[in-house]
């Protein structure tokens, strides 16, 4: 294949979007053109992932500078299969929820428009090899997913999006700092030069980890790791398709990001950084989640807590922990995307979002009840779904790290408990507001069809999980420690179970009257916007002194 293709990833949705802005310029109040071209460009893409296939088949990397420009000055990008895997992810789910938004059927051309959009952005995020297109890139993710959350130009979303603005915001920032430092000690952008530099410099001046902590917590400002405070209400309040794609996708994106840059500058010690942090958020944010009874609210808290496992694995550095971790990106945006649709099914068939109110819809709704129950034994890391696979590499990766692997233990047993609890949505009684507030509504085929595929690919990536954690054993950051046994064992069938009857009896706690005490005291706790601009910049001075005194 001509390296030079490689842009038609990020140019096709650009041209898709074009034909969308024709309904709106014209005013063509069907939307049918709309979703035309967003369909075409979903295709077009899985036919280049399959024209570029060689790349996570033999290996092979296709690089291109835009316009035959010189390195330093060009626009440079690179496919290699990091980057093939998250163009693989991205249409997947991006395709599947755009399913799911033909069905809904109120979307209007200007919607398509920016998910297009956001499409390009995260397509050049992945395919970037120098960092100012990466940071043009991450401009064009964020200010599409600003307009996407506030989409419905509700009170709550639109806030949401605001908060997503000023943390975003300020991140770039600190991503554009250090790109400045990085530029001044290099005289380029391009990652094979910062390569040369960085790794050669084993001084660690105070310099140098400013410019990584800057471009780390830039960036992970939109993993939500360098905070996480602004995701559960950005997913939680975005339109349902959006929440999907934002929750299974655009994380993950950022994720990449963040390890590629790791990789380039060869800072592998800031990877006991992002395990003890990776650890940390896990653990609260499926505290987080057991206090919620708005449906969509949980689930953002979870990825919040997922994002926590997938970090901890990342930074634990091993062979086994890092594809573990590269495993449970995928899985993540497959089971996550799948829960978000199913349990946005009922609210759309409701139109409530409260435990406190809605239980029983299995009557009503029984294979959204289905498919809800494959998405939660996949997060849960239920054999044979893919999240036992992913799961139990991340953890048989974390065992040199007792600490770590029991915070991930504890938070996959309030994993288990609170998804027992939003469970409560589909099965038992079927309450009065649910028989009341349900509307049979138009059918959703499409959208039906899309959460299947994500179930199947569930069951699919969990069967085959150990021959595609051999196509995913790359990029192995550095071994800080021995490695640990293989996760496909007696003993790991029988951890798992362990936490899965921990986690029952959690749930029986948290539903008793103590634990519903508990659960209305958490939900009291919340952060000022003020205290999450602090704790962006609280994340990144830890960073830095990390870096600095590692």
């Amino acid at each position: 294949m001509n390296n030079k293709l490689i842009i038609l990833f990020v140019i096709i949705p650009l041209a898709a979007s074009f034909f969308t802005l024709i309904c709106k310029i014209s005013r063509i109040r069907n939307s049918a053109l709309a979703k035309t071209a967003a369909a075409l460009s979903f295709a077009a893409g899985f036919l280049l992932l399959i024209l570029f296939s060689d790349v996570i088949s033999a290996g092979n990397i296709y690089s291109n500078v835009i316009g035959s420009w010189s390195i330093i000055t060009g626009i440079s990008q690179k496919l290699d299969r990091l980057a093939w895997t998250g163009l693989a992810l991205m249409n997947i789910v991006s395709s599947l929820s755009l399913l799911y938004t033909f069905s809904e059927n109120k979307y209007n051309s200007d919607f398509y428009f920016f998910f297009l959009l956001l499409h390009a952005g995260m397509a050049g995020m992945l395919l970037a090899d120098d960092l100012f297109n990466l940071f043009v890139c991450l401009e064009i993710t964020g200010i599409s997913t600003y307009v996407l959350i506030a989409y419905t130009k509700k009170e709550k979303s639109i806030f949401a999006s605001f908060k997503y603005l000023m943390l975003s915001s300020l991140g770039i920032s600190l991503f554009l700092i250090g790109i400045f430092i990085v530029y001044r000690q290099t005289g380029s952008l391009f990652f094979d030069d910062m390569k040369r530099v960085f790794s050669s410099d084993n001084t660690h001046t105070l310099e140098t980890a400013f410019a990584v902590a800057a471009l780390i917590a830039g960036i992970g400002v939109r993993t939500a790791f360098i905070p996480y405070t602004w995701l559960p209400d950005a997913h939680a309040f975005a339109p349902h398709p959006v929440s999907a794609v934002l929750s299974g996708v655009l994380i993950k994106v950022s994720f990449f990001a963040v390890w590629k840059l790791i990789i380039v500058l060869a800072i592998f010690e800031a990877g006991i950084f992002l395990l003890w942090m990776g650890a940390a958020i896990a653990l609260i944010g499926v505290l987080r989640a057991l206090s919620q009874t708005d449906f969509k609210v949980l689930l953002a808290w979870h990825s919040v807590s997922q994002m926590g496992f997938i970090f901890a694995g990342f930074g634990a550095g091993t062979s086994l922990s890092v594809t573990g971790a590269l495993f449970h990106a995928i899985s993540h945006g497959l089971f996550k995307s799948l829960l978000f649709l199913s349990v946005s099914l009922v609210i759309i068939r409701t139109g409530e979002r409260s435990l406190d109110r809605i239980s029983g819809m299995a009557k009503k709704m029984p294979l959204a009840a289905l498919l809800f129950v494959i998405g939660a034994l996949s997060i849960t890391g239920v054999p044979p779904f893919t999240g036992f696979v992913s799961k139990n590499m991340i953890l048989s990766g974390l065992k040199y790290y007792p600490a770590a692997y029991w915070i991930l233990i504890a938070s996959s047993v309030g994993t288990v408990a609170s998804f027992t609890k939003l469970s409560l949505v589909f099965r038992g009684k079927l309450s009065s507001a649910a028989s009341a507030a349900f509307t049979g509504g138009k059918r959703f085929s499409a959208g039906y069809t899309g959460m299947g595929i994500l179930a199947l690919l569930c069951l699919l990536a969990g069967i085959f999980g150990k021959h595609l954690a051999s196509a995913l054993n790359f990029y192995v950051t550095a071994t800080s420690g021995p490695e640990t046994a293989s996760p496909w064992n007696t003993s790991e069938y029988i951890k798992t179970a362990l936490i899965i009857i921990s986690g029952i009896f959690c749930y029986f706690f948290i539903m008793s009257r103590p634990g519903k005490y508990l659960q209305k005291t958490a939900r009291k706790f919340q952060l000022s916007f003020d205290s999450q601009l602090v704790l962006l910049l609280a994340g990144f001075l830890a960073l830095l002194a990390f870096l600095y005194f590692k």
